[in-house]
């Protein structure tokens, strides 16, 4: 790679490619193209074919794959306690049905003469005497699919592809939290020409609750505002889980402000293992009146 680009860069080495002092193959080659394919992050294009000409090999056989594609679902507390089954809209690219996904208006294609049908063109240049570097780009007559398309299809303007909206039902895990993704493979959009879809990232959005706080991705608590001289007594009281059950705060004389009462397992479960549930917290706080008659100011200073 270095020799490589010493013989871009270097002024007189320069001149001597393009007076043909170095062997390029022909067919409109950029000997760029490498560095901007490793720049861009496509390792393979840049790095893949290196190797396969340094030590013969055919290396491994690169997979047409679609982009990914994303989508958003919203969910009480509740349903991303339990998971389970929900719709969820998507928008991907799949095959043209006009055209079969061949992008040609009569739905026929002929193989395209620049790369014999094989979508991707090797390159061979000589860095200095016996050294010699092989390249694999993407054939740009044909944007690496293979065919040759004399009419375009005017629905997906060539390209094989159309933008498709459907309603999907998806099972999540339970406990899920807000802003958590989910990765469906095969799910996003189908690539050009055939090969592996892409996947689907779904976006999870949990509504605000007004009963429950959670603090972290498994714990839960509610806070509950008890008029003060009930925490001076004490009291009994229910207290509904996110499970559906009833817990009892069972609270003694002189509870002070702030007090919580833990029950284990009655919490969230961990998405990614079901076997951890955290725990679920009520949090005692003082509710003070808004005034008081001066029979209860009396009653209260002689308390």
């Amino acid at each position: 790679i270095a020799e490589a680009n010493e013989v871009l860069s270097d002024p007189q080495k320069r001149q001597m490619y393009d007076n043909g002092g170095f062997e390029f193959n022909e067919d409109g080659f950029d000997p760029f193209e490498m560095f901007r394919n490793m720049a861009d992050g496509d390792f393979e294009s840049g790095f893949g074919s290196i190797f396969d000409g340094m030590f013969g090999g055919g290396g491994r056989q690169r997979v047409n794959r679609g982009s990914n594609v994303q989508a958003h679902v919203s969910m009480t507390l509740e349903e991303a306690y339990f998971g389970g089954k929900k719709e969820v809209t998507i928008t991907r690219q799949k095959s043209c049905v006009h055209c079969n996904g061949t992008g040609s208006a009569n739905g026929t294609t002929s193989t395209c003469p620049h790369c014999n049908g094989k979508g991707r063109i090797r390159k061979h240049m000589q860095l200095r005497p016996n050294a010699y570097q092989t390249i694999e780009t993407v054939c740009k007559h044909c944007g690496g699919t293979g065919k040759k398309i004399t009419t375009p299809c005017p629905y997906c303007n060539g390209s094989g592809l159309e933008s498709v909206t459907t309603t999907e039902t998806i099972d999540f895990p339970r406990g899920l939290s807000d802003g958590m993704i989910i990765n469906i493979p095969g799910m996003g959009n189908e690539p050009n020409g055939g090969g592996q879809n892409g996947d689907l990232h779904i976006i999870v959005h949990i509504y605000e609750n007004s009963y429950y706080t959670r603090p972290d991705e498994i714990n839960l608590i509610h806070y509950d505002e008890v008029p003060f001289n009930e925490c001076l007594l004490g009291f009994k009281k229910e207290y509904k889980a996110i499970d559906g059950t009833k817990v009892v705060v069972d609270a003694p004389e002189l509870t002070p402000h702030g007090k919580a009462f833990i029950f284990k397992g009655k919490g969230m479960p961990h998405p990614n293992n079901p076997n951890i549930v955290g725990d679920y917290a009520v949090v005692i706080n003082y509710k003070l009146p808004s005034k008081l008659t001066n029979e209860q100011k009396k009653k209260l200073k002689d308390f």
